[in-house]
């Protein structure tokens, strides 16, 4: 197979080796600064979704105190769920942008930050609860999703 190769003279064997092996590791440099490069600002991106999503824990934790009847539910708590689902799909799409992922992961996001938004606004005590409880699940499976995908990027090596 490298017949060729070896008949070559051994001064030219000798260069185009020291000539492959240069590139191929200055190839590889360039990969590995990329791929650094790459994971940091996916690690910024993910910071601040999960900041937004902590957010959002909280007005849950608040709507889970409405829905089961210990407080009632105020203009203040519907807009600072709304705020707070708003700068999450804000975040939830800019880490959508670094991945390069597939849409199915941020458009069930987005749809159950919808969901969850819409049920939370009818929700008045634990009478009518059931939908806001289902679009709680729904939102949290969305937002578990997305984060199983930014961790399986961050740990990939190749892409």
């Amino acid at each position: 197979m490298f017949r060729w190769f070896s008949s070559l003279p051994e001064w030219l064997r000798n260069g185009i080796l020291v000539l492959v092996g240069s590139v191929g590791g200055w190839l590889g440099s360039q990969w590995m600064d990329y791929r650094t490069a790459y994971k940091e600002s996916l690690g910024e991106n993910y910071e601040r979704f999960d900041t937004a999503a902590s957010a959002v824990q909280e007005s849950l934790i608040r709507f889970a105190d409405i829905a089961s009847g210990e407080t009632k539910k105020s203009d203040e708590d519907v807009n600072t769920i709304q705020n707070r689902l708003i700068a999450a799909v804000s975040a939830a799409e800019d880490l959508q942008r670094r991945l390069k992922a597939d849409e199915r992961v941020i458009a069930g996001y987005r749809l159950a930050t919808v969901e969850l938004k819409h049920e939370s606004d009818k929700v008045t005590g634990p009478l009518d609860a059931k939908p806001l409880v289902r679009a709680v699940n729904s939102y949290l499976v969305a937002e578990k999703s997305l984060r199983d995908h930014v961790v399986e990027q961050q740990n990939s090596f190749l892409y």
